[in-house]
């Protein structure tokens, strides 16, 4: 287990981190998926609960005043745009891998022969990975898929125009919805605007699924692909939960 350094460049450190952002227990199958990244990996993994989120927060960063109102899905979300912004290096779902993560630090340290630096690395996004954009650009980012990075596994260098363009975005989002968030707070782990709540009623939650991430993630990366590396870092996406 990594322990939290503020001026850590996980990059150069070769972690991944992972998060578990709710009180919720973890079920048998994400502990043996958990299992599976601390020990294939061959990278220091970070693995960051809603008890020791604090101790990676940078004084002079802190979270957004959003943080306490959101779902742990979301703040899972937002945090993983926190920590390759600030602290760069590796991330995955608590998903179960059989992959050593050693040769993908080394294919996006490698200093870039031509064309402009590559600042990121991930598996090929598939097109039905982007439902949650629509109209005539959501069409363009899924007819662009094999130029996009997913969303479950990657490493990012930190404090880069590509991570700051992340972070900017995602905090200008919550800026918008905080006043909302403070009347109407997630009250389970998957909440969402409109998903019915258990007394029947739609949720009064004003955040989408997608919106605090993939509906910020693609776009942005479309914007700048030219910064991307693809591998297969992808874990399996077979029977997680």
């Amino acid at each position: 287990m990594i322990p939290p350094s503020h001026d850590l460049d996980a990059f150069a450190g070769r972690i991944v981190f992972c998060l578990w952002t709710g009180p919720e227990i973890m079920s048998d199958a994400r502990m043996r998926a958990l299992w599976t990244i601390f020990r294939n990996t061959g990278c220091g993994v970070a693995f960051i609960t809603q008890e020791t989120v604090a101790e990676w927060v940078k004084p002079d960063a802190p979270l957004h005043p959003a943080w306490p109102y959101l779902s742990s899905t979301h703040k899972a979300d937002y945090l993983r745009c926190y920590l390759m912004h600030h602290y760069g290096g590796g991330y995955t779902d608590i998903k179960s891998t059989s992959k050593r993560w050693g040769p993908f630090f080394d294919l996006l340290a490698q200093p870039t022969a031509e064309g402009p630096e590559k600042l990121a690395l991930g598996y090929q996004e598939l097109a039905h990975g982007i439902p949650h954009v629509t109209g005539e650009f959501g069409d363009l980012l899924r007819r662009s898929h094999k130029e996009l990075i997913g969303l479950c596994a990657f490493i990012f260098k930190k404090g880069t125009p590509l991570t700051a363009a992340w972070l900017a975005r995602t905090e200008a989002l919550l800026d918008q919805k905080l006043d909302a968030l403070r009347r109407h707070p997630a009250i389970h782990p998957l909440d969402q605007t409109g998903v019915l709540r258990p007394d029947g009623q739609p949720s009064p939650y004003p955040l989408r699924w997608a919106e605090l991430l993939g509906e910020i993630f693609h776009p942005l990366t479309y914007e700048m692909r030219q910064h991307l590396l693809l591998a297969p870092i992808e874990p399996s996406f077979a029977s997680y939960r």
